[in-house]
């Protein structure tokens, strides 16, 4: 049986919205070689993401790779540099304007096409 951290059981009668909130997924956390880098931004393209959700995948697959050579240059732990990085983009700031020739540039770093 579920219980809430006071120790009280959690039934159909007694759920609030508290008990079935979710928690923040960070895409980081699963980003951890430059082939999952590349799946990821291969699949939001495929999907067919405008410029804005292709651009903040690209700074997505950008962070994961900065976390994945930190991780391996400092042996930090992962899961605190991904939690550092989810906390100073998701403090209020907006996501940069990005135009579509930076896109392909950033893209073509990954080695991945970016369709005209």
């Amino acid at each position: 049986m579920l219980t809430r951290k006071d120790g009280t059981p959690i039934t159909p009668d007694n759920l609030t919205d508290e008990d079935v909130a979710l928690s923040p997924w960070n895409v980081l956390e699963f980003l951890d070689s430059e082939e999952e880098i590349k799946g990821f931004l291969e699949g939001v393209i495929e999907e067919g993401g405008d410029e804005a959700c292709i651009g903040s995948s690209l700074v997505k697959a950008a962070q994961a790779r900065i976390i994945n050579q930190l991780v391996k240059e400092t042996g930090a732990d992962r899961q605190a540099l991904c939690d550092l990085f989810l906390e100073q983009t998701t403090n209020g700031t907006e996501t940069p304007k990005i135009n579509h020739d930076v896109v392909v540039k950033v893209a073509k770093a990954f080695d991945v096409l970016v369709p005209a």
